[in-house]
């Protein structure tokens, strides 16, 4: 973990007045608005951006490896020349990414970084000609989607470690009122086989609570119901809702290896057996995409997994499921 991460007053807090998760001194333990929050954010981007100066990459970092790329740019395996410090480098091309966004982006990682189930970010900021970059804590063991078995998922205990952990990452930002809006094993980083230390990461999509979309957001399979309804409205306002549903379908991924439909449409066959499945819910009789998941816990799918987000429950609902089986040996699979 980064040094940066152990300070009590780092440049910006120091400058701003401000506390480990990013408010005003008293504020973090106080309840806060949306407003306050993107507040913050604003004054977090005008104090990085007055510091993101151009370096010479190879020149102050030896490049191991890449470990990860995306549409936003790529992820780094690097040493610090100076300190000699590993760390993630996250490097996003200028022609995909706006100055603007990537200030963003690290305003909310730096901003939500104090939670030991979200991906530690230091204040190494700074630009080449091509890139915007900034560092992040190093995960050893890549993403969750690559201890996934393909139609196994991964052991029961494992999973339900995830799920605590994940729901904990989630519960935090909200109370910070912030949406990740692409929850997704591919976004949660692995710390050990076990899955004793996972982290969310990549708030390249996270959003303010309240902030209105109109273009759909996050990968196909995790996207929300209420996220194809932009078309025809005028948008949507983003909520804490839109993470609980993709952590439930990522939750069901965990333990199956498959996904439970590939898009939450109407015609979409998968999806609709779950829609009128959850409309007269009856443990003894699942679609045939729920046939192995317990029926111990059937129910918590059904509540996280709400079609109406307003009757959604929230990431904590996964608690009070601990006791049960989530995984069964003979899943009743035709």
């Amino acid at each position: 973990m980064y040094r940066n991460r152990k300070l009590s007053i780092t440049g910006w807090q120091q400058e701003n007045r401000v506390s480990l998760v990013g408010l005003p001194y008293g504020m973090d333990t106080m309840a806060f608005t949306a407003h306050d929050v993107e507040r913050v954010l604003d004054r977090m981007a005008s104090f990085y951006s007055q510091r993101l100066h151009q370096v010479d990459v190879r020149e102050n970092f030896a490049i191991v490896k890449e470990l990860g790329e995306g549409g936003f740019g790529k992820v780094f395996l690097a040493n610090d020349r100076k300190t000699g410090r590993r760390m993630a480098l996250k490097v996003m091309n200028k022609r995909r990414t706006s100055r603007e966004s990537f200030l963003r982006e690290f305003s909310i990682s730096f901003f939500l970084s104090s939670h030991p189930n979200i991906i530690g970010c230091c204040e190494t900021i700074f630009t080449t000609i091509n890139s915007f970059a900034f560092s992040q804590e190093l995960a050893p063991l890549g993403d969750l989607s690559s201890l996934i078995v393909p139609n196994v998922g991964i052991p029961e205990d494992a999973a339900k470690k995830c799920a605590v952990q994940i729901s904990d990452a989630l519960e935090f930002i909200a109370e910070k009122r912030l949406v990740h809006v692409d929850v997704k094993p591919d976004n949660v980083l692995v710390f050990d086989p076990d899955c004793h230390s996972v982290k969310l990461t990549d708030f390249g999509f996270a959003k303010v609570t309240g902030t209105v979309i109109r273009s759909k957001c996050g990968s196909k399979p995790y996207r929300a119901p209420e996220m194809y309804e932009i078309a025809s409205s005028y948008g949507l306002a983003v909520d804490g809702s839109l993470d609980v549903w993709a952590f439930g379908v990522t939750i069901y991924v965990l333990l199956t290896g498959e996904f439970p439909w590939q898009d939450s449409l109407p015609d979409d066959e998968e999806f609709k057996s779950f829609v009128v499945w959850q409309k007269n819910f009856e443990v003894d009789n699942p679609p045939e995409a729920w046939r192995e998941v317990p029926t111990g816990i059937q129910k918590m799918f059904i509540d996280l997994l709400a079609i109406d987000y307003t009757k959604r429950s929230q990431s904590a609902e996964v608690l009070k499921y601990m006791g049960e089986i989530w995984k069964e040996e003979n899943p009743r699979k035709e």
